[in-house]
């Protein structure tokens, strides 16, 4: 099973925009299989949105990269985009979103997790409800599995909470499978994040079970069951045993994906931020040596949990 860390764990400490630019922290960490995350690729005067190949030109940066210092890509996260709220920001979202599917070919990553949307406030939700949701999404993964069936790249969709997401209503393993089943393309398929299933006090093993072979990929996280915390794992209250019984049920194939970058937590990360933050503070933010010290101890919490139920960690 491979270990896999998202490049989100060091983007925080990089100026430019690049998505390439986090890469070369990954070495000395252990870590040499990287999730590609274009998660916050959206914004004003990106080239994911824009004319012209400027998404291309960074993609082939991530490339010569990656191949410079002995990584590879094995799974990516899309762009987080509002595909519901005005025709501007759903065009600028679709477009990105299908340029990051393409990307993913590109660099030869099978799939990438992309994430449903509620409509929008707490009201809109009660208004619409959950058939509401499901329609609008479905209707979504489908234009999305078009792109997806011509790269020959799989889109994953993923659980959240209703915690902070309350009109979200993918949140068991019964909900996402039954989504996925909707859609109805061989090319999408689900990622399971066990952080977001702490916040709904899961039974992991039953989730996991009821996902079945649908699961392509999971989003190792933990947190005290209280807001998305993005801790690793050990440093919460997540049953790790479930997690672990489940995948071995299920024969599990894919790769153990972190995305632990909070433990060491910067100032500003939602949804637990320091208290009193000054212009000035030199504690503030842990610097980037901190950082890449704890990945590397995420890695070794990895390898110990994976062997522990009779994977091999790669």
């Amino acid at each position: 099973m491979r270990l896999v860390s998202t490049t989100a764990d060091f983007a925080d400490y990089f100026v430019e925009k690049s998505i390439s630019a986090p890469l070369a922290a990954f070495s000395g960490t252990g870590f040499k299989h990287i999730d590609l995350s274009m998660y916050d690729a959206i914004y004003d005067g990106s080239p994911w949105t824009e004319e012209g190949d400027g998404w291309k030109k960074e993609i082939d940066e991530c490339a010569r990269i990656a191949s410079k210092l002995g990584f590879d890509f094995c799974q990516a996260h899309s762009p987080s985009g509002c595909f519901f709220k005005d025709e501007k920001r759903r065009e600028a979202s679709l477009l990105a979103t299908r340029r990051s599917i393409e990307a993913c070919a590109m660099l030869g990553i099978p799939h990438t997790v992309v994430h449903a949307e509620a409509l929008g406030s707490n009201l809109v939700t009660k208004l619409f409800g959950r058939k509401k949701f499901l329609d609008k999404n479905v209707e979504l993964f489908r234009i999305l599995a078009e792109d997806a069936e011509k790269y020959g790249v799989d889109i994953l969709a993923e659980n959240s909470s209703d915690l902070w997401n309350p009109g979200y209503f993918l949140n068991t393993g019964g909900d996402i499978r039954g989504f996925v089943e909707k859609v109805g393309s061989k090319r999408v398929h689900v990622c399971w994040d066990t952080g977001h299933a702490n916040c709904q006090a899961a039974d992991q093993y039953k989730e996991i079970i009821a996902i079945g072979e649908e699961l392509r990929a999971i989003h190792a996280q933990d947190n005290y069951g209280n807001g998305d915390s993005h801790v690793m794992p050990m440093a919460g209250t997540i049953n790790w045993d479930q997690v672990m019984r489940g995948l071995k049920e299920i024969g599990y194939e894919g790769d153990f994906t972190f995305e632990g970058h909070n433990t060491l937590r910067g100032s500003n990360k939602w949804p637990n931020y320091r208290r009193e933050v000054r212009p000035g503070d030199i504690l503030a933010d842990p610097p980037l040596q901190l950082q890449q010290k704890q990945i590397a101890v995420m890695y070794e919490v990895g390898k110990w949990i994976v062997e522990s139920y009779g994977f091999k960690a790669e």
